[in-house]
């Protein structure tokens, strides 16, 4: 079995303040403990981590990473950066980071950085509105079906910590709307909904289980390392 993990950040090391190196991320707790079990008969857990992937990035990139390994189970761990208010979109923020003389470009981010909640309030911008979220999703559900895989996973949205909601207005609420959207999609197509944002609210909360209230630290990793595998147990 070749089990193909297509997640943001959220499955990635991090290093800096928020340090969780790589032994610690649930794709390869996953790896690990299957091989445990199985040993050279272990399904092969295939990670594909990108920093700000969204729905979109799992679209684009389905045929190679699903279609020619010939997967059988697909996790689909991403949302967070395709419902996050933003002051710049893609496009925009490039023109500003690559905006010479670079006092121009300073000047224009520190005012950004001043003044973020009242851009983010007026603008309501995201990279991916949640119409077009709601079709990719089904897209991503189709190709699903159209690969014949035994499951496709969908992990949701961790709820943002009201800190990061009062920095970018209208995250939590994204959040939801995005998540339901997610469970819609599950339950009409029969794919699997890990319901991580519960998973972390009933095992002690943002605070206990992320390093920024976003990315999971060891414990939570840990947790949905153990929920993957559980489901991956079922269908072995």
């Amino acid at each position: 079995m070749k089990i193909v993990i297509m997640a943001d950040s959220l499955a990635m090391a991090r290093e800096g303040e928020t340090t969780v190196p790589f032994d610690v991320t649930y794709p390869y707790l996953l790896d690990q403990s299957l091989r445990r079990r199985f040993g050279s008969e272990a399904p092969l857990v295939i990670e594909r981590g990108m920093r700000r992937r969204t729905i979109e990035y799992v679209l684009d990139e389905w045929y190679e990473l699903v279609d020619l390994r010939r997967a059988e189970v697909v996790v689909v761990h991403v949302g967070i950066v395709d419902c996050a208010p933003r002051v710049f979109l893609r496009r925009e923020r490039q023109f500003v980071e690559n905006l010479r003389p670079a006092f121009l470009r300073e000047a224009i981010l520190s005012n950004v950085h001043r003044h973020r909640r009242a851009i983010v309030n007026l603008r309501k911008k995201v990279y991916v509105p949640a119409d077009r979220f709601n079709a990719l999703v089904g897209q991503v559900v189709a190709r699903a079906r159209a690969s014949k895989l035994r499951s496709l996973v969908i992990v949701n949205i961790i709820t943002p910590p009201a800190e990061m909601d009062e920095r970018s207005p209208g995250f939590i609420k994204n959040a939801n709307v995005y998540n339901h959207i997610l469970k819609t999609h599950a339950e009409t197509s029969g794919a699997h909904l890990i319901d991580l944002d519960r998973m972390i609210k009933g095992a002690g909360g943002a605070e206990q289980l992320t390093v920024d209230g976003i990315h999971l630290n060891e414990a939570g990793h840990a947790l949905l390392a153990e929920e993957i595998e559980n489901h991956v147990l079922r269908l072995i």
